[in-house]
């Protein structure tokens, strides 16, 4: 189809499409398994590159964050900092070319953090086109389904169950598509509770500091993981956050943050309850921190397990979000196949339903007039069945794995 904005109904016409396909597969793989058969894990992961490996070959189109990623890794290669100057600053006016002008929000700085500006500089230097970023996105992408092979295997879940991620086509179309870097950061906290379920903690404490630099939402797992651990892991995890930002440090930094918080909001769930019960945006994030809070709370005097806790935690911490991009739904994807959580899992079925917005706009999303019908398709569908999973089982109990209704592992303190 080549740029998939330049189609937006076909767009998302063929993600559903290709989602209704997926999920009829899964429901085979299933069946095999009830009846002592399974598709082995090799084979899965095969596929899996075969997938990303055509989507390679098409233009990134949905999203053009690829666009600041180059340009943060180019800034990186001529000597600068990334977090000194907008795209838009004169002081930069030499290094701009054609893709300059791809770039979304060039007045404003990069909100990106060290690590994942490491990986862009690392990018742009290996090749310094938009492919190169595309092929480190997929990379990313098999590393996690790697590691999530092995969550599975570790906490004895049926290996068919990688399908619902290695081969949903929504990770597919934003990493290896898109080229959004996101799989590098799901796959530092996949291998950071696949450590922890291992028991390595400190490698686990490492890779949840990873992906705290990559993309600071995996900070809100930190609680959670770290509870049961010597103090010194948080030590430690300080020491290597804090090291990523003071080499990059500029005084500016924090900005895009908060350009970022104040004036983003699309395809939210619960926030946007909450922002039709208080009628204010500020009232409405007021709510949601408030909510979050008690969340966590719960979870915590509840004594929650590390890896069950932090799936719950994550699950509200993006449904509690006022801006829910397709690709942020994946964050918990891999952990919802652990979990065989078919609400979740039909919520990113859904999601390419969001881009109706580009169908709305005719393929132009800078009036962002979004439609209102997706959300409650996407959340309501979800959340149905959701409800309907809760009162029917339609898997064989796994051992230490995240769903609802099996036992918690017991943890321990024992070192690596």
């Amino acid at each position: 189809m080549g740029d998939l904005r330049a189609a937006p109904t076909s767009a998302v016409v063929g993600l559903l499409v290709a989602s209704a396909a997926h999920g009829t597969l899964c429901v085979q793989l299933w069946r095999q398994h009830r009846r002592g058969r399974t598709v082995g894990t090799v084979a899965l992961i095969g596929f899996a590159i075969v997938l990303r490996t055509l989507m390679i070959l098409a233009p990134p189109s949905l999203s053009d964050d690829v666009y600041r990623y180059r340009w943060d890794g180019k800034v990186q290669a001529s000597g600068r900092n990334p977090y000194a100057a907008s795209p838009a600053d004169p002081r930069l006016n030499e290094l701009r070319d054609d893709e300059w002008a791809q770039i979304n929000y060039p007045r404003i700085r990069t909100i990106y953090p060290p690590l994942a500006q490491g990986l862009f500089a690392i990018t742009y230097f290996l090749h310094d086109s938009l492919k190169a970023f595309q092929l480190v996105a997929a990379l990313g992408d098999l590393l996690l389904i790697v590691l999530l092979a092995s969550l599975l295997q570790t906490l004895r879940a049926p290996p068919w169950q990688l399908a619902l991620y290695a081969l949903h086509p929504l990770p597919v179309v934003e990493f290896a598509g898109s080229g959004h870097f996101d799989a590098w950061v799901m796959a530092a906290v996949v291998g950071a509770f696949l450590a922890h379920a291992r028991r390595r903690h400190l490698s686990s404490t490492g890779l949840l500091a990873a992906g705290v630099l990559l993309k600071t939402w995996p900070v809100i797992l930190v609680p959670l993981l770290l509870r049961r651990r010597p103090r010194w892991h948080l030590a430690v995890l300080a020491a290597i956050v804090g090291g990523g930002y003071f080499a990059y440090y500029d005084p500016g930094m924090l900005q895009p943050w908060l350009d970022y918080s104040g004036r983003w909001r699309f395809n939210d769930g619960a926030f946007w309850v909450l922002h039709a019960l208080t009628g204010s945006l500020e009232m409405a994030k007021a709510a949601a921190a408030g909510v979050g809070a008690l969340f966590f709370l719960f979870l915590w005097r509840r004594n929650a397990d590390a890896l069950q806790g932090g799936y719950w935690l994550l699950l509200g911490f993006i449904l509690l979000m006022p801006t829910v991009h397709p690709w942020y739904m994946l964050w918990a994807l891999p952990l919802a196949a652990v979990a065989f959580d078919l609400g979740w899992i039909t919520l990113c079925s859904l999601a390419p339903l969001s881009y109706a917005i580009l169908v709305v706009n005719e393929g132009n999303s800078d009036a962002w007039t979004e439609p209102l019908w997706p959300r409650f398709v996407i959340y309501g569908m979800a959340l149905l069945v959701w409800m309907l999973q809760t009162g029917i089982d339609l898997r064989a109990p796994a051992p230490g794995a995240l769903h609802p209704s099996v036992p918690a592992r017991k943890e321990t303190d024992a070192p690596d």
